[in-house]
């Protein structure tokens, strides 16, 4: 058994506790959480460390076959430029994918993170989530335009989602964005999701053109892409904005999460949560700086009491996968938000949304959530600054 106190220990099931104590199992089991050591039963000396102590981070979008792009992709141009400029980027060997995904998931370990939502468009991270200490879901995710090819891309999406289940990995079917996929397969997609009660994930209004483009059928967005894929020629605009336009085809009972929503608004967010009662929203405010050089409405978002969560996105559009990087630099943007507001996005909400909340987000007895040491944080506020960095700890 291990003894663990600092400044702060952030239980998230509670308010953070000033000098509390956390007691654990050798494998990280919480045993207990105590305000004060005279209640500990065992003669166990404590280990002090100065910051704060959470559970581990639950990075809920994340690309890791997609790791071999770090620093290939260049910065602040929108989003049509970094789709022009990923298409060809992704040609590479399988030992440079392969190799690249497993320093990445060894950096998510580093960085404290114990669960990942991964999106995968091919079989090349099997090996690696089957050997790792991180707990992956796996979105297959699939798109197509064209709805003659719906069925031949669905079919696709559930031979590999079978290979992902064969390995024992858990695994759901997803539509990759509003403007990749038609009507046809997102029915599909909806249809299976709702048989098997499994989770749903889209890449959601990333770009103001992607409203536009839904909206009335042209911009510059939806002019990028046909240039880049042809399959635009034939846009027809719904008169809504995307978010609807997609959740319409989407089951209402399902867990789903919007990625990004880096120009969601206060009505779609409203649309959402009276279409469906079981939304999250993920942002991954590094990659919405990478790309479009802006960070969604968070206020709004806290106002309409949105369920956050956190992501890192991949390394085409991110310079770490690091949860803590991805919260300071929410922090630095909106210095009103608490840090314990903060990692509850990124550890329970995270966890509940993956239906795992009896394993990981909070220190609760019986649970191994996986415990994190943040340093360097203002011991009056607990703000976290640019030199904080995460320990972990278990």
């Amino acid at each position: 058994m291990r003894l663990l106190t600092a400044d702060y220990i952030y239980p998230v099931s509670a308010a953070p506790m000033r000098g509390a104590y956390l007691l654990i199992d050798d494998d990280g089991t919480v045993l207990d959480l105590l305000r004060d050591t005279i209640d500990v039963s065992v003669d166990i000396k404590p280990e002090y460390h100065h910051g704060l102590i959470c559970p581990g981070f639950v990075n809920a979008h994340c690309h890791l076959e997609l790791s071999f792009l770090k620093s290939k992709i260049t910065e602040g141009r929108g989003l049509a430029a970094f789709i022009k400029e990923l298409v060809p980027a992704r040609r590479a060997s399988e030992e440079e994918i392969f190799n690249a995904a497993k320093d990445a998931d060894a950096e998510m370990i580093a960085n404290g993170i114990v669960m990942v939502g991964d999106i995968s468009n091919n079989d090349s991270s099997v090996e690696i989530k089957k050997a790792s200490r991180i707990h992956y879901h796996s979105f297959i995710e699939i798109y197509d335009l064209n709805p003659d090819k719906a069925f031949e891309s669905f079919d696709a999406g559930i031979k590999l989602w079978k290979k992902f289940k064969a390995e024992g990995l858990s695994a759901s079917i997803s539509p990759h964005a509003s403007y990749s996929v038609s009507a046809k397969l997102l029915k599909l997609i909806g249809d299976f999701a709702y048989e098997n009660d499994s989770l749903l994930s889209i890449h959601n209004q990333e770009s103001s053109g992607e409203n536009d483009m839904f909206i009335n059928g042209t911009g510059g967005f939806v002019e990028e892409l046909n240039k880049i894929s042809g399959a635009y020629t034939n846009w027809k605009a719904t008169g809504f904005r995307s978010l609807p336009s997609v959740f319409v085809h989407l089951p209402k009972c399902n867990k789903i999460e919007f990625v990004h929503n880096t120009y969601s608004t206060k009505d779609d967010v409203r649309w959402a949560h009276l279409y469906n009662l079981f939304v999250w929203w993920c942002i991954c405010p590094n990659a919405n700086m990478y790309i479009e050089n802006r960070l969604p409405d968070l206020e709004m978002f806290r106002n309409e009491v949105a369920k956050i969560c956190i992501g890192t996105d991949s390394y085409a559009s991110n310079k770490s996968l690091s949860v803590l990087d991805e919260l300071k630099c929410i922090q630095m943007q909106y210095n009103n938000i608490p840090t314990h507001e903060l990692i509850q996005w990124a550890t329970r909400n995270g966890a509940d949304f993956f239906g795992l909340q009896k394993q990981f987000g909070s220190f609760e007895k019986g649970k191994r959530p996986g415990i994190n040491v943040i340093a360097n944080v203002n011991s009056e506020t607990q703000a976290l600054s640019d030199s904080s960095y995460v320990i972990p700890l278990i």
